[in-house]
């Protein structure tokens, strides 16, 4: 077999392993949004209570992030990724037999902990594979893992939840989980290690002589850059809180079986499926590759979708599933936007593309951390009608902040941000 041929083969075969396994974390996620009404009853947990089940697991998914990362240098992305993934499913299957509400959150951080490098892990693994100039192609198509397993671990939980009830849904998934977290142990090798080049591939340092060092205070001082974050908190806020309070949410405010709200809820991530395929494609070919404009569009209609969502729902689940797939849609386009080239970009004009970028990521971790209190409080002050309101609410202000960077970055750079669709899910 020629090298080219035999390239060919394994590029695909490991964009299939990293792409299954970085997907299947959101196995070991979506079951929290299915399982919360059971429970609450089994555990005696309060509606506040409820919101700290979100925060004990991604609290320590931000927290190993942001501070954390040079361990994935140090262990290389192969055992990173494939060690968190085993480890993570251990915590999720012990859940399964999980008796206290101190526990659980104990075994939620565990899990959110050993789950926070696999994306990063994933990206490097994959750059390794492919050249430069397909890169954003194949991370393009890499971004939809996300949002397929997203409808698949709501999909399996709801049926494992309705066949054998809510203490399985942890289990099954979490096999899995570990199976191709040792596959990726045995099988995710770089291609030198196979005796194979990839051609165009340029190796990048991490850290280049241009780049400075900065403060955090500095940082946030750079043009657009508190306004693109402030959009990137906004837009991780409502899709996280979407992703793990809508199916509660439809069991509650419109009195949907537990087994229907699960499934409609998936509406949102067939959108957002679509949204992170297509985002590059429309910046490019639609926007002039004016990606911070494009997103303050992309935000403001999926405040709109989720407000007609609101008013339309007593009209019946067809325009309930339409509007919350154009809000899935317009929300985690955005998302591959902000959260890469944008942020990439930004930084690379002062010499700390990665700085900027960890600070832009850092605050869209940081609003899946208080997504969960910050609606637990809400359903329990006014109710659970009050919270698709507040996520319209909050992407009007992501909207706002992203219209505000767009035009100081058209002012003060004479130009636009380009796509590169890489997403730090």
């Amino acid at each position: 077999m020629e090298a080219a041929q035999r390239l060919k083969i394994w590029q695909w075969v490991m964009f299939g392993i990293i792409w299954l396994a970085y997907g299947s974390t959101y196995l070991l996620r979506k079951p929290l949004g299915v399982v919360k009404n059971d429970l609450q009853k089994a555990l005696d947990i309060s509606v506040v209570g409820l919101g700290w089940v979100d925060t004990a697991l991604l609290l320590p998914y931000a927290g190993v992030s942001l501070v954390f990362g040079s361990i994935g240098d140090r262990l290389g992305p192969r055992v990173t990724l494939g060690g968190g993934l085993v480890i993570a499913s251990i915590a999720t299957v012990c859940i399964s037999v999980c008796e206290s509400y101190l526990t659980l959150l104990a075994l939620l951080a565990v899990s959110g902990a050993s789950q926070a490098l696999c994306w990063p892990a994933s990206c490097a693994m994959l750059a390794r594979w492919f050249s430069d100039a397909a890169r954003n192609t194949v991370f393009g198509m890499f971004g939809t893992c996300c949002f397929v397993f997203g409808m698949a671990g709501t999909t399996l939980a709801v049926y494992l939840q309705n066949t054998y009830g809510w203490r399985d849904v942890f289990v099954h998934p979490s096999l899995f989980v570990a199976a191709l977290g040792f596959l990726v142990l045995i099988m995710g090798r770089d291609p030198g290690e196979r005796s194979l080049i990839v051609p165009g591939r340029v190796t990048v340092p991490t850290k280049t002589s241009s780049e400075v060092s900065l403060s955090f205070l500095s940082l946030w001082r750079l043009s657009s850059v508190p306004e693109v974050s402030l959009a990137m908190f906004c837009v991780k806020s409502v899709r996280y809180a979407l992703m793990f309070w809508l199916p509660l949410y439809l069991l509650h405010s419109l009195n949907y079986s537990q087994v229907t709200a699960g499934l409609v809820s998936t509406a949102f991530e067939v959108g957002g499926t679509l949204g992170s395929a297509f985002v590059g494609v429309v910046v490019d070919r639609c926007m002039g590759g004016r990606a911070i404009l494009t997103s303050a569009i992309a935000i403001s209609a999926s405040a709109l979708s989720l407000l007609a969502f609101v008013i339309l729902a007593p009209l019946g689940i067809l325009f309930q599933v339409i509007f919350l797939g154009l809000a899935g849609a317009f929300n985690c386009g955005p998302d591959i936007l902000l959260a890469g080239s944008v942020a990439a970009d930004l930084g690379e004009r002062v010499g700390a593309a990665t700085a900027v970028t960890g600070v832009v990521n850092g605050m869209g971790s940081l609003g899946t951390v208080l997504e969960g209190p910050l609606v637990s409080l809400v359903a329990a002050e006014l109710g659970w009608g009050a919270m698709i309101p507040l996520m319209v609410i909050l992407s009007a202000l992501g909207a706002v902040a992203a219209f505000k960077a767009s035009v100081i970055h058209a002012r003060g750079e004479g130009g636009w941000v380009q796509v590169s669709p890489v997403e730090d899910a």
